[in-house]
């Protein structure tokens, strides 16, 4: 006999793992802390390789100033704007991407509420079934 409960549990379960929580299923697998952890990783390697890449540019766009003034350039000064702007500017973003992650990573978990609520709900229905056939087994042994 087919429980129209079991099977609206099953769909519900289906939908979710193929339409409307794909993604946020490839992210559940993660601690909250590795989670947020690894995408600020992530934030730090594409801002660094980003500022390198832009100052290389603007290097080359004032190479000709810089090879006529090579021996009169203070090094140290430009060295030290060249790094305390690239800091700045790793603080800031690691700062805006950890709030960012942190708030995404409970929105994954907030929309697969339902999602674990309907296996709740399937698991409960199978120790349901599984009680009632050892139930019958005794009985008529």
């Amino acid at each position: 006999m087919v429980n129209e409960e079991k099977v609206y549990l099953m769909t519900q379960i289906a939908l979710d793992e193929t339409k409307r929580c794909k993604k946020e299923l490839s992210r559940e697998g993660y601690y909250k802390s590795h989670y947020i952890r690894s995408h600020v990783m992530g934030v730090i390697c594409n801002v660094t390789v980003s500022y390198f890449l832009l100052a290389f540019l603007v290097i080359l766009y004032h190479a000709d100033f810089i090879f006529l003034n090579i021996v009169v350039l203070d090094y140290a000064r430009h060295g030290l704007v060249f790094f305390g702007i690239y800091m700045v500017l790793l603080v800031v973003s690691v700062f805006f991407s950890y709030f960012h992650f942190q708030k995404r990573y409970r929105q994954v978990r907030s929309k697969l509420a339902g999602y674990h609520e309907h296996l709740k709900k399937l698991e409960e229905y199978y120790i349901k079934s599984k009680e009632e056939t050892e139930d019958d087994t005794i009985i008529g042994a």
